[in-house]
Order: structure tokens, then sequence, then C-alpha cells
């Protein structure tokens, strides 16, 4: 491991990211929609035609908008327009208008965007866009040991603490946590980041959320949860609106795109959630966090706050008290 992986100018280098990580990022993010569709459009059609017996124009077809007239034609398009016949040769039989792009554009997105940040994880970080926030995060996580522990941030002292963190055993992460004021949890997301980084390709795509977990739990989760919540209720509001505006019968119901649009939104915006829960710290790790040396973490720093470490020397203070208190003479 090269000494200056960990220095404080690489972890200000790491703060910014380049145009390449950028471009390739929203590329691989266009590309990826591009594919869903790619498969999804032909999965689709075998839908309307196998499981609800229908019949898909797509192919520039002049089709009435009403399956029994011949008047008022509109022109089908692969990308744009389908006109949809399901329940063929039987009393149910409908005709509904169909825009897939529309209609699936969301879910297409976040299947994308989860392509994406796996692809940019597992980068180059010169390359990488979500490699780059991983590799910052634990630059981040060092830095701040190392000045806590050390009091200076030296290329070897960067080096020596990583070193020490992988090997580490679990009494001496225990250790380590009362030494440096640090949660045992985090010290092991850590310790994880650390051996899935300097860890083969294989490696790296099994144990894909060792990396992602480095910067989920500690920027990600703190700088956007209240962003990524105010989304859900605008996705929500989004679609109430859209749903009454259906029920009032301003939106068609043989064309059924804008709801099927409003539903994948709100699906997508509440699946971000969930994850972002899945790796937002709990709420009581303060307090579960006792003989642990648990600390908590925020945008500025990851140690505690003055008044918890007051509290561990009460704790402490209780203890040696305890010990020390003298013993009631047996009869």
């Amino acid at each position: 491991m090269q000494s200056n992986q960990y220095s404080n100018k690489s972890y200000y280098e790491l703060s910014k990211h380049n145009m390449p990580q950028v471009a390739l990022f929203v590329s691989l993010l266009i590309i990826g929609i591009v594919l869903v569709f790619v498969v999804l459009m032909p999965m689709l059609e075998e839908f309307f035609r196998g499981f609800l017996s229908g019949q898909v124009f797509n192919h520039g077809e002049k089709i009435s908008y009403v399956i029994d007239s011949k008047d008022n034609l509109h022109t089908t398009n692969y990308f744009t327009t389908w006109s949809v016949d399901i329940y063929k040769n039987s009393p149910q039989e409908s005709r509904y208008w169909f825009n897939p792009i529309l209609s699936f554009f969301p879910v297409a997105f976040i299947i994308s965007l989860f392509m994406s940040i796996s692809l940019g994880s597992l980068m180059p970080i010169s390359a990488g866009f979500i490699r780059q926030k991983i590799e910052r995060e634990i630059a981040n996580f060092i830095n701040q040991i190392s000045v806590n522990f050390f009091g200076s941030a030296s290329d070897d002292e960067l080096a020596e603490i990583a070193m020490m963190i992988k090997s580490a055993d679990l009494q001496q992460m225990h250790e380590y946590t009362d030494d440096w004021d640090i949660k045992l949890e985090d010290l092991k997301i850590l310790q994880r980041a650390l051996n899935w980084r300097d860890s083969n390709l294989l490696h790296k795509i099994i144990h894909l959320n060792d990396g992602l977990t480095m910067y989920m739990r500690f920027y990600f989760t703190m700088k956007y949860n209240n962003a990524v919540l105010g989304l859900v209720y605008i996705g929500a509001a989004v679609l109430i609106i859209i749903v009454g505006l259906r029920g009032l019968k301003f939106v068609p119901p043989t064309q059924p795109s804008i709801v099927l649009f409003a539903l994948g939104l709100e699906f997508t915006l509440l699946v971000t959630y969930a994850f972002t829960l899945m790796y937002t710290r709990q709420e009581d790790d303060m307090d579960s966090a006792v003989g642990s040396g648990g600390s908590t973490m925020n945008s500025d720093s990851m140690f505690m706050s003055s008044d918890f470490g007051t509290s561990r020397e009460i704790e402490k203070l209780l203890r040696v008290f305890i010990k020390s208190s003298p013993k009631k003479p047996t009869k």
C-alpha cells in the first residue's frame, strides 16, 4: 500500500469530480435507459398479446381512435404511440392508446441508475463517479482518526492506521473504539470498505455493498435523507392529482400512460427512500453504544460531541466509584 494514498492532499483532490467522471456516469445512465427499453418493449408486446389476448399496432399503421369506428385516424409509432386492442373476439374487446416511453420512463431510470452506480463503483477512481465518492469517504474517515489519535495526519500515520484497521480482529476493534471514540459498527464498515477497495474485481463485484455502504452511511443518508423524503411526497402529490383527474374523466380511460407514469414515479421514489433508510444510522445508535466507545457522525465530524463525551466521563467515574466502594462485612 502506498503511504500517500490517504494524504490530506489526496482527500481534497477526492472532494472534486472531474469532467470525465461526470460525463461517463451520465453516458452510462443514458445507455442504461436505452438498453432497458430495448429489452422492455418486446416484453410489453408479448404481455399484451399473450396475457391480455390482444393485438398491438405500433409500426406506422393508421388506426381509428375508437375500435368500432373508421374515423379520426391516428398514426402509430413504435416509441410513443401504440394502439392496443385487448380481449380480442370477446364482449370485453376494447382499444387503448399507450405511450411506452412515458409510461415506464421512471422504472427504466431507476434500473439504469442502479446499473450506473454499480459500474461507477467498480471502475478506477480516475473514471468512476461513485468510486471517487467511496474513496473520498474512506480518506475522510482515516484522516479524522489520524488527527484524533496522532494529533496530525502525515502519510505514514494514515497508512499505519489503514493497516491497523484492515488487520484488526474483533478484540482489537473494541480497543480501537475506546481509543478513538468511534462506534464499533462504523469501524467495521470502514474495515470492510478497505478490504473491498484493495481486493480483486471479482471480490468487488460480489461484495459491492461493502463499498457502497461507506458512501451511503457516512455521506448520502446524512446529506440527502430529507431531500429524498421530500421527493417522495412530491411524487405522492403528483400521483394524487393525476388519479384525481382520471376520476373526473379529464384523463380518458383509454389513455392510461400518464397514470402509469405517476405510479412508476412514486414507485421509484419509494424504492429510493427505502434504500436510503436501509443505510441510515439507527436513531438509538448513541444509546446502544454504551461500553463500545460509540459515537455518531454528522456532516462535520464523525466523533462524539462534547456533551456525550462528558456523559462517558461520568460513566467511567461511576464505575470506578462502584469498584472502589467498601463491601459490607459478611456475617
